[in-house]
């Protein structure tokens, strides 16, 4: 277990990695601009990660420990907090990586409780359906958080998006059993493709597409949240060596508007994620578990 949660938090942490060096991103942080960002930049990405790294096999043990999902979610969250207010204190106030962290947590810590029972390779071959229903499971406590808000208390814009619009975010997705994942992210990563750059920025557009975007929404309202979903479209028609320079209009057009779609990050670099999975059994075959 000790080498197999070594391997799933490397592959977090490559995850994080790969999102913020695909590039062009429109009004996202990538190697040649900070996008809609004047609070961050690549270095800011780096030491987040670095931050965030040491949590994630932490994790996965605790999703292997024994106890019911209401234990496991009290643990994960407990450790989360910590996760983030090192992430802060590492980039100087900037949330970089909350609501990633918020769902890696949740998804390795299933991974963790997955492999008492499963090895790698079986869960790759069965595109992981076993995951996403404990992930709900194991944050179905997570509905408290809604319940409990309180309009005159201290909020933070995804909880006034939640008051004010009904929007859930990043909670909504775990709650949920992960459909953007299982539903946009998994079936792209099955198709027969090269994996390149050109995929992942397909797949981005595709996010843009589908996403009910609380960091849009909070900038820019449903007005915003169109006009990118509409931008991502018409790109989809755009030929893969025309791509790089149309995203790159974008991007200024994003940054003039003030337009950062930090869901859709979030969402690219949990398909890296998965896609480290399927390459980790494909290295290592059957002897993990």
């Amino acid at each position: 277990m000790v080498e197999t949660a070594q391997l799933l938090a490397g592959a977090a942490t490559q995850s994080l990695t790969d999102e913020v060096l695909l590039s062009p991103k429109p009004g996202l942080v990538d190697p040649y601009s900070s996008g809609a960002h004047d609070d961050m930049d690549l270095d800011t990405f780096a030491a987040s990660i670095a931050a965030l790294s040491p949590f994630f096999p932490e994790y996965v043990r605790l999703g292997a420990q024994p106890g019911g999902t209401n234990l496991v979610y009290r643990r994960v969250r407990k450790t989360g907090l910590a996760a983030e207010s090192a992430m802060l204190r590492a980039t100087g106030g900037v949330n970089t990586h909350k609501g990633i962290n918020f769902t890696l947590g949740f998804l390795l810590a299933g991974l963790g409780r997955l492999m008492n029972r499963f090895t790698l390779e079986a869960l790759v071959c069965q595109n992981f359906s076993s995951l996403f229903p404990l992930v709900a499971s194991l944050c179905s406590d997570v509905g408290e958080d809604f319940r409990n808000l309180q309009k005159d208390g201290p909020l933070t814009y995804g909880q006034r998006l939640y008051l004010t619009d009904g929007v859930k975010g990043v909670r909504g997705e775990v709650m949920a059993g992960c459909p953007t994942l299982r539903t946009c992210v998994l079936p792209c990563l099955c198709a027969p493709a090269a994996h390149d750059d050109v995929f992942y920025l397909r797949l981005m557009l595709r996010l843009m597409m589908v996403l009910e975007d609380s960091n849009l929404l909070h900038r820019a309202g449903t007005a915003g949240l169109a006009w990118v979903r509409h931008r991502a479209r018409e790109l989809q028609k755009v030929g893969d060596g025309d791509l790089p320079q149309a995203l790159r209009t974008m991007d200024e057009d994003m940054v003039q508007r003030h337009l950062s779609p930090g869901g859709t990050a979030d969402f690219l670099a949990l398909g890296y994620f998965f896609e480290h999975l399927r390459a980790s059994v494909i290295g290592h075959g059957a002897s993990l578990g």
